[in-house]
């Protein structure tokens, strides 16, 4: 838990990470000064600071923390050495305020990385260690604005018609900006020992061609198969051409993903205390798909209730009924039932409602029931209106009823083993 009303100062506050960093820190009610190269009138307090100029530093000496997010724009020619000098500047000054440092490195920061920048990298996480600060070393940044190397990436996808399998296959660990500025908000305020590095990522890492899949099917909702391409090619591809169509066309940062370094991050996230979002959640644009997913078990519901498609606007009642009177969770139904809404049967019985565990689907359920009936579909489909009648279709549908509930009360019965697994592994709590 981050404490209220700190004051903190972050560095390179109007790139993609930090313009999320000081959202949150604000709406948590806490002071924010920006130190960039340029004032921007949002900036109520702002302190010039260019990782290219070197030049000494004071800050307010009532700061809690310094957040250093800067890097050095790909527009500009970069010297290690003014960098490492401008840090080393901000660093005596966070030791003079008393403030607590933390400084976001890279994935690819080792002593003895092939790249300037890793080398880098490593040695501002020697100088802010050396000083009783921290680092933070992010895996691959997605989500929110369309900028970095995801955005990047996110242009790829959206102007190709395939996208790339990279063979070999590289891997990333995908973190959601907004989880990754939390992190850093806690950091913060959590005294870590002298020289802690945190790498912060997903716990299991994820094929590059699985990551840009999931751009594609998400975030740009476009089909895009799979086309096989050599990493050769692409080493040979960014040698041929010169540095500045190089980094035009994004291939300096395209070949720092594929050979980017593993690392392990189970231990450390458990140390933060923060659950990252699923990939599939955070790479919608509004970076949650709880909603999309509550619409989706909506619909399954309806349709088993109604036995037809249910309407939108009947889609948004239910959810925003669950919204407003339970938890807005959704409930992890497995896709079958979202698929095959009549496969819902297996779950509808005496049996099954008895379980604990069981309570949530047979309130969502009735609920569902109650919001159908309240619709002309609902009403066509309890009280037969606008049906024609008669003896022989009555006996016919109710013959076709008892057939159909024997038939599933004796599937339900035939597969309660596996039944009983599902209802405890989706709505136990």
């Amino acid at each position: 838990m981050v404490p209220a009303d700190m004051k903190i100062i972050v560095t390179g506050a109007t790139g993609y990470i930090g313009v999320r960093l000081t959202d949150l820190a604000r709406q948590l009610g806490h002071e924010v000064i920006c130190m960039t190269r340029h004032a921007h009138a949002s900036d109520k307090a702002w302190i010039k600071f260019d990782l290219l100029d070197p030049a000494p530093l004071e800050l307010p000496a009532d700061t809690d923390a310094v957040i250093h997010l800067a890097i050095t724009p790909h527009s500009r020619a970069a010297d290690p050495d003014f960098e490492f000098e401008a840090t080393r500047f901000l660093v005596e000054a966070t030791q003079r305020a008393g403030a607590r440092m933390v400084f976001v490195s890279s994935q690819t920061a080792r002593q003895d990385a092939p790249t300037s920048y890793g080398r880098l990298k490593w040695q501002i996480e020697q100088l802010v260690g050396k000083s009783g600060g921290l680092s933070v070393r992010p895996g691959q940044v997605y989500g929110g604005a369309e900028k970095g190397l995801f955005g990047v990436l996110v242009h790829l996808v959206r102007t190709l018609p395939v996208v790339p399998a990279f063979l070999p296959a590289p891997k990333v660990r995908p973190v959601h900006v907004d989880d990754l500025a939390a992190v850093l908000l806690g950091c913060a305020s959590v005294n870590y020992p002298s020289g802690t590095v945190l790498c912060v990522g997903s716990e299991e890492p994820v094929s590059m061609t699985r990551f840009l899949t999931t751009i594609a099917t998400v975030r740009v909702r476009r089909l895009r198969p799979p086309i096989p391409v050599p990493v050769m090619a692409i080493r040979i591809l960014s040698r041929m051409v010169g540095p500045s169509l190089r980094s035009r066309l994004g291939l300096v940062r395209l070949m720092s993903l594929i050979e980017l370094p593993d690392m392990e991050t189970t231990d450390d996230l458990r140390r933060t205390g923060i659950t990252l979002r699923p990939l599939s959640s955070g790479m919608t644009v509004s970076g949650n798909d709880r909603r999309r997913r509550l619409a989706a078990e909506g619909r399954a519901l309806l349709s088993y209730v109604l036995k037809a498609d249910p309407a939108p606007g009947l889609i948004r009642r239910y959810v925003r009924c669950v919204e407003t009177t339970r938890s807005p969770r959704p409930m992890d139904l497995p896709g079958i039932f979202l698929r095959y809404p009549a496969a819902l049967a297996l779950l509808d019985s005496p049996a099954i409602r008895k379980l604990d565990c069981a309570g949530e689907f047979a309130w969502r359920l009735d609920a569902a029931v109650l919001l159908a009936e309240a619709t002309v579909a609902g009403s066509r489909r309890f009280l037969e209106i606008n049906r024609p009648v008669g003896r022989t279709r009555s006996l016919f549908r109710l013959g076709h009823a008892v057939h159909m509930e024997a038939w599933w009360r004796l599937l339900a019965l035939a597969g309660r083993p596996v039944v009983d697994q599902i209802i405890r592994k989706t709505w136990q709590s």
